[in-house]
């Protein structure tokens, strides 16, 4: 396995493990349409079908070419991917609970915000054409929160330098029971506290490489809140690859595939040459290596694209714990889980926040990623591809992130929609319908009355478009005025009907 898939396999380790015990029993509901400016997980109304589902996508395809020479992999047979998903269940749409505050619990203790920094030591320092900038103001974060920071390092033994090259920033809200995760670029270019101008992801290996007060996490600390304003009161770091075991474990999961994916296979076939895997789009049964893959893969994408999909594999870990109950074992789990992660929380503060968990509402978990608008790419004298944040379009992204939620926002709900696929491509109404859950609005999967529909259509089960949702579905899907049309009653527990039509775009990101 290469330092990069080893990277990728604890990243998504790491956080597998971490919301487990901090969601516990809950269900979580991941987001990609948060991928730059953040929205909230929809309700806990599944995607469904109401009528058999169209006929499943083509095969992954593998093709032999030349090799691409990557690190050492190990031989392992190809992969088992298919484009069959599993079978929806039926559902109609139904209320859910409404949270009330609970007393928060006693162990957790948030960290104090951090006011001196450490002089910049010039014999360290680095020459760079950038100054040192100042410590960004602090974000305000909710007087419940606490903010514990995710850490996917490929620290070995063996190796005298790592690097954690997946950030993710995990704030609980324990009154209201409201989670927020921030992904952080691997490649933003900050100012290390005490050090120089570097990639975040050096900042755990200098903190215990150079004796930092507090070791690697509290440097790790250090910068995140001088360069981002976020005050951490927990880390968590992994160290050991079970991503590709807890899929196997779970017979495999379901992802709904995009946009067509395409990249070489890092493991040799019997001839020495490593096949290329193409994903179509669609929803595609995945098994654990498989699903590393398709997370870590950028040969054809961005590390931004990366970020949407590692966020999806997660999404389809957790349906799957949901599903067969794997999440009731948390204390089971929790000895396993040691031996893979270092982290200054205890059982007691994870048991504390599983008794959060149990009042965890799918619409109240929310994805947030600093994205391609809020950085500027920038060269190092090294010649290395960094981004320099932009102070101005982060902050806003992490105001909202971390403030505290209204009432209104707690109260806030979308009209169902039923969903046609109105053409012969399978699945587009189910990439669809997940494109609706990750918005906020339940989607429910139909029979279409035909399959020959050129353009998407949207139809209105109701008289008028205020406070409905519309505009945002047609933003959504591309629905200019003139294919809105209005139908009062005409499907009873719906919204909206969305017809997909031949001018659909499935990879519109």
């Amino acid at each position: 396995m290469s330092p990069r898939e080893w990277r990728i396999l604890q990243t998504l380790t790491v956080l597998a493990f971490v919301v487990l015990w901090l969601v516990g029993a809950a269900v979580l509901g991941l987001t990609l349409a948060a991928g730059i400016n953040g929205s909230p997980s929809p309700p806990a109304v599944l995607l469904t079908s109401s009528s058999p589902t169209p006929p499943s996508t083509p095969s992954a395809t593998l093709s032999s070419l030349p090799s691409p020479s990557p690190s050492s992999p190990p031989p392992t047979p190809l992969p088992s991917a298919t484009a069959t998903p599993t079978p929806l269940p039926t559902a109609t749409p139904t209320p859910l609970p409404t949270a009330t505050p609970m007393p928060l619990p006693r162990h957790i203790t948030p960290q104090p915000v951090r006011t001196v920094w450490p002089t910049p030591d010039p014999t360290r320092a680095a020459t760079s054409p950038l100054p040192i900038p100042t410590s960004v103001p602090p974000v305000p974060v909710a007087p419940d929160a606490i903010n514990i920071v995710v850490l996917g390092s490929d620290q070995r033994p063996e190796w005298s330098e790592w690097h954690t090259d997946a950030v993710h920033i995990i704030s609980i809200q324990r009154e209201r029971a409201v989670v927020s995760v921030i992904s952080i670029p691997r490649d933003l270019y900050v100012y290390i506290p005490g050090f120089w101008m570097s990639r975040i992801n050096f900042a755990d290996y200098y903190g215990e490489a150079y004796g930092y007060e507090g070791g690697s996490p509290a440097l790790v600390r250090d910068t995140i809140l001088y360069n981002l304003g976020i005050r951490v009161d927990y880390y968590v770091r992994t160290n050991f690859d079970g991503l590709i075991g807890i899929v196997d474990t779970l017979g495999g999961v379901d992802i709904p595939v995009h946009c067509r994916l395409t990249d070489y296979w890092p493991y040799p076939d019997e001839n020495g040459e490593y096949p290329i895997l193409t994903l179509e789009p669609g929803v595609h049964h995945m098994d654990g290596e498989t699903a590393l893959w398709y997370a870590r893969s950028r040969r054809t994408t961005s590390v931004f694209s990366r970020d949407r999909r590692q966020q999806q594999v997660l999404q389809a870990i957790w349906h799957k714990m949901r599903d067969t109950g794997m999440l009731r074992q948390a204390p089971t789990l929790w000895e396993q889980a040691q031996s893979m992660i270092t982290t200054d929380m205890d059982f007691s503060v994870i048991l504390d926040l599983v008794r959060v968990a149990f009042l965890l509402q799918d619409q109240n978990i929310r994805f947030y990623s600093i994205g391609r608008e809020q950085v500027i790419p920038w060269t190092t004298p090294y010649g290395g591809a960094v981004f320099l944040p932009n102070w101005e379009a982060i902050q806003p992204i992490l105001t909202e992130a971390l403030a505290p939620v209204s009432e209104a926002r707690m109260a806030r709900t979308f009209m169902p929609v039923e969903v046609w696929n109105g053409t012969p491509n399978p699945d587009w109404d189910l990439l669809a319908a997940d494109r609706l859950y990750r918005a906020g609005f339940p989607a429910v999967v139909s029979r279409p009355d035909r399959q020959d529909y050129v353009r998407t259509q949207i139809i209105v089960f109701s008289d008028h478009a205020k406070g409905t949702g519309l505009r945002y579905l047609q933003e959504m899907f591309r629905v200019p005025d003139d294919r809105v049309s209005y139908r009062p009653g005409g499907s009873p527990g719906f919204g909206f009907r969305l017809i997909i039509g031949a001018d659909y775009r499935t990879c519109d990101q």
